[in-house]
């Protein structure tokens, strides 16, 4: 409508620099009367309001006009006019998000909803330009007010570019993070991403926002790459694999459109490189060949596809509840990406589940308690940018740097082939350790005593 056209001033704010407001002919003109309004009553605030201060951060601001609402009658009927007590001079809260946006704000419903969320505060005409005032639905609007739409952020470009996502319930640590690529350590039990089909978190199977795609934009830090027509920043950061909801470990994120398609075809191709630790129920069916360095191979199909994993022994304790009375953590590397590899190898082929897989090992009940002992704890890839053109620059400067990535983090280039990989390493939960120490100590107690 003329009105949305005319009188809004709606503009994004992000603290990075570099990200400026998007222009059309629609916000030209609006910037344009706002200066002609500014100018004849030299009262209007002239700059962007900050944000609340309490974990939210401002991503649009609609400014009320100095000489009110003209067409109020061109959206609301007289009677409701008289209802509600609206005029042009002064409206309620909703009536106003109505007038200045009202293709997100159609009706009533949709803006007292919206103001009921926490999503509505207002920097009123002499509040020192700061957003002091949390939307109400009684509350009104008067000339000079600016009403601001506010979201529960983490990262600023990510939520200025509107994706929907709020503060975690878990904690994700970030292990590594540079302006492409970032690997993070998923916590056990959460899923990767959302039930297909599924959006909400009911009797259905979704998992709602609680997953690990949803967290990422709260626990990230938005790319600064320059922006072009073939590579630009991700709207949200994108895991380029998955981990099952009981494993814990490393998960490789993308955030820009290059490393989403570098990174993808490197776990599409085996290129990537990961390395699982397990604990498992027994002691692991080995082959009668000779084995190199300790390592076994398996090479077992699963759904007619070739699955081929790499494994060997790291240590043996005692157990009164494990098979054959031991417990054993194994060193695992997949060759390929099955469903389910791991788990159905170690239960199929080695005669040794994990311990704590509801899934595969059935009969075990005692050894559940404290989930699955299965974690992703190495993972090493080629890096997504400085094996580009472009990157190679880059890089050629850095490594002459001393490089600070963090405890187990390194980026080293291959002698031969040049190539510049990632490999980061991750310490195991506590509770491996723990574990294990706790049914070798039982059971080392429960053998003195009957001797």
């Amino acid at each position: 409508k003329s009105l949305h056209s005319k009188h809004i001033s709606s503009r994004q704010i992000c603290s990075c620099s570099r990200w400026q407001p998007l222009k059309s002919a629609a916000t030209d003109e609006v910037t344009s009367h706002a200066e002609e309004t500014e100018d004849a009553t030299n009262s209007k605030v002239d700059h962007i309001p900050g944000s609340r201060g309490d974990g939210y951060i401002v991503t649009k601001t609609y400014d009320v006009p100095l000489e009110g609402f003209p067409s109020l009658s061109d959206v609301f009927e007289p009677s409701d006019q008289e209802r509600l007590q609206l005029e042009v001079m002064n409206v309620t809260l909703p009536a106003a998000l109505m007038l200045l946006d009202p293709e997100k704000y159609p009706t009533q419903s949709r803006a007292r909803k919206a103001i009921r969320q926490r999503a509505i505060c207002i920097c009123r005409r002499n509040s020192d330009s700061k957003f002091d005032e949390l939307g109400k639905v009684i509350a009104r609007a008067y000339p000079g007010d600016i009403i601001g739409y506010q979201q529960r952020g983490g990262s600023d470009y990510y939520s200025v570019q509107g994706t929907p996502y709020r503060l975690p319930a878990f904690y994700v640590p970030v292990i590594f993070e540079d302006d492409h690529v970032a690997i993070v350590n998923k916590p056990a039990g959460i899923v990767a991403y959302r039930a297909e089909g599924n959006r909400g978190g009911g009797s259905r199977g979704g998992h709602g926002r609680d997953t690990l795609l949803s967290a990422l934009p709260a626990v990230l830090k938005p790319s600064n790459i320059p922006i072009t027509d073939e590579n630009y920043p991700m709207k949200r950061p994108q895991p380029v694999h998955r981990l099952d909801r009981p494993t814990s470990g490393l998960v490789v994120v993308a955030k820009t459109k290059l490393a989403t398609v570098h990174l993808s075809q490197q776990f599409e191709f085996r290129k990537a490189q990961k390395t699982y630790m397990a604990i498992l129920n027994g002691s692991p069916e080995q082959p009668s060949s000779d084995n190199e360095d300790g390592w076994n191979l398996i090479d077992h199909d699963l759904e007619d596809k070739s699955a081929v994993t790499k494994w060997k022994v790291l240590q043996t304790v005692k157990s009164l509840h494990g098979n054959n009375g031991v417990l054993t953590l194994v060193e695992l590397k997949p060759k390929t990406g099955r469903y389910h590899q791991l788990r159905r190898h170690m239960a199929w082929v080695c005669k040794a589940p994990i311990v704590g897989d509801a899934t595969y090992d059935e009969d075990n009940m005692r050894l559940r308690k404290r989930g699955l002992f299965l974690c992703s704890n190495e993972i090493t890839i080629e890096h997504p940018y400085y094996n580009t053109p472009s990157g190679r620059e880059e890089w050629s400067q850095l490594k002459k740097d001393t490089l600070n990535l963090g405890e187990g983090c390194h980026l080293e280039e291959d002698e031969e082939s040049g190539v510049v990989s990632l490999r980061v390493m991750i310490d195991l939960p506590k509770k491996f350790a723990s574990f294990l120490m706790h049914e070798d100590a039982r059971a080392n107690k429960f053998l003195n005593e009957t001797e």
